[in-house]
């Protein structure tokens, strides 16, 4: 199967991660996938809020993240369904901050993340920094709309294909025989 370069990297990161991580939310912090992008996801109350950096993004450009967010889930569920990902049905994980450093709730409705940037969940709602002004905005879902479910904080398994699959650089066995050709 040939995979997408933004494929190929999600890949590696699971690979990568997956030995030193036992959830999806896990590798995708520690290996700042979603970081580097200028985005982060908070599931609350049955809601997916997709916070996108100010300084990166504008309504104009926030198909490009929701894209690669689609793509991210959808190869998630294609590893999953061919067995490249094993979830185990044990709930390891109470992460729902993808994409930063989960601090600590001061109050019901304010969340502190990356050790001094809030969270706000009420008036006025946003992602703020310590001088108060907001450097992400959110876009709402509802899990329905965006289905990332509970698959994020499930103890998870890599299977030794994929692992070969990185370790050869995504080239098959018979590619890798008619290049020593």
């Amino acid at each position: 199967m040939t995979y997408k370069s933004t494929e190929k990297e999600i890949i590696k990161a699971i690979v990568k991660y997956g030995e030193k991580s036992s959830t999806l939310a896990d590798v995708i912090n520690k290996s700042r996938l979603f970081e580097k992008r200028g985005f982060a996801i908070v599931c609350k109350d049955c809601n997916n809020i997709v916070y996108l950096r100010n300084d990166k993004y504008n309504m104009e450009s926030e198909h490009v993240v929701l894209g690669y967010i689609t793509e991210f889930l959808s190869l998630i569920d294609m590893l999953i369904q061919q067995k490249h990902l094993i979830m185990i049905p044990c709930h390891k994980s109470n992460t729902f901050v993808y994409g930063a450093e989960q601090n600590n709730w001061q109050e019901m409705d304010i969340l502190f993340v990356n050790k001094n940037e809030r969270i706000s969940f009420e008036y006025p709602k946003g992602w703020f920094n310590t001088k108060g002004e907001q450097i992400r905005y959110p876009i709402y879902f509802t899990d329905k709309e965006l289905n990332i479910g509970n698959k994020f904080n499930l103890v998870f398994s890599v299977s030794q294909e994929l692992k070969n699959l990185v370790k050869k650089n995504f080239k098959s066995e018979e590619q890798i025989r008619f290049e020593k050709q």
